[in-house]
């Protein structure tokens, strides 16, 4: 596993999602710039809030099932109340069914070296997304989604200014994103990249 540097602050918010990873073995997230000519991929999708209202709304003993056969990006939205993640349940494309949060522990007790575990729970923004597709986030690039097949994660940060040019205002933190793909009965690293295989997720976070 490579092993990369990170920077010593404290983080308010770990990266993933939104991603989004082995329990054992995988890599945190790598720095890198897109082109200037490139844009990122938009394919046509649908954008679901999940919330914890609707999972109130189940009878007892009930699971909140998100179709990832579906060309849609879940938004699981903490803001307001906590999550029960144990009532949630991904049901992909080739009929297996997976718990979010067992599925949220591979992600946050994987080995990352020198990287922080990305923590769904702590995102900058109070919410992290799901999709079966990384593209269909329609943050990366073509150039960046080929880069996430080779290691599993996508990680992309916007620097702070430098000191001489930062307003009075600014935080001097650094805001990133990073998606993360899983396979769906290892908790790893996608490994064949088929459609139904693995699961995605898009998380923001702060650096400071």
């Amino acid at each position: 596993m490579i092993r990369h540097s990170i920077r010593s602050s404290r983080s308010i918010a770990l990266c993933f999602s939104l991603g989004v990873i082995a329990a054992v073995g995988i890599a945190g997230c790598t720095a890198s710039e897109p082109g200037s000519d490139e844009l990122p991929v938009e394919p046509s999708v649908q954008h679901q809030r999940i919330t914890q209202d609707k999972i109130a709304a189940l009878s007892e003993g009930q699971f909140l099932s998100l179709d990832l056969s579906e060309n849609t990006v879940f938004a699981i939205d903490y803001a307001k109340a906590p999550v029960d993640y144990s009532r949630i349940k991904l049901s992909t494309s080739d009929g297996k069914e997976v718990l979010l949060e067992t599925q949220m522990a591979a992600v946050e007790n994987g080995d990352y070296g020198d990287y922080p575990a990305p923590v769904l729970r702590e995102a900058s923004d109070q919410r992290f997304r799901i999709a079966s597709d990384p593209a269909y986030f329609g943050v990366l690039t073509q150039s960046e989604l080929d880069q996430l097949k080779v290691d599993g994660y996508f990680y992309s940060e916007t620097p702070p200014p430098a000191p001489e040019s930062r307003p009075q205002s600014d935080d001097g933190c650094v805001h990133a994103v990073c998606e993360i793909c899983v396979d769906n009965d290892t908790g790893g690293s996608p490994v064949t990249w088929e459609q139904g295989t693995y699961t995605c997720y898009l998380v923001e976070h702060t650096w400071c």
